[in-house]
């Protein structure tokens, strides 16, 4: 099922708390910069061919994108998104070098595994 914005919030915990009184950094769930994160990464990984869903809120190492590839389950993206080196990395790219680093890292290493 495709990941619908604007999201609805939860009253599940932060994985890494909060900065502030309300969520505001890139690693921060609903602060509206995570928030545009998570859209632009789910529309670039749609536009790919991959079947990206979110999981792990409130659990320890926080929400995360899982997506599949294509028909098979085997080549799967997986990014955890309340990792503040994580968002970082992510928010640090432009939308061609995203694509590139997902090709690089998800798609052509997926070839070189039997």
């Amino acid at each position: 099922m495709p990941i619908a914005f604007p999201r609805e919030r939860d009253r599940e915990p932060f994985a890494w708390g909060l900065s502030g009184p309300h969520p505001a950094e890139v690693w921060e769930r609903f602060s509206p910069r995570y928030e545009a994160q998570l859209e632009r990464l789910a529309r670039i990984l749609t536009d790919m061919g991959f079947d990206p869903w979110v999981g792990g809120a409130g659990s320890e190492d926080g929400e995360y994108v899982r997506a599949p590839y294509g028909e098979s389950d085997r080549i799967v993206f997986f990014h955890h998104l309340e990792d503040p080196a994580d968002a970082r990395f992510i928010a640090a790219l432009s939308d061609a070098e995203l694509r590139q680093w997902i090709k690089s890292t998800w798609l052509d290493a997926s070839q070189d595994a039997p």
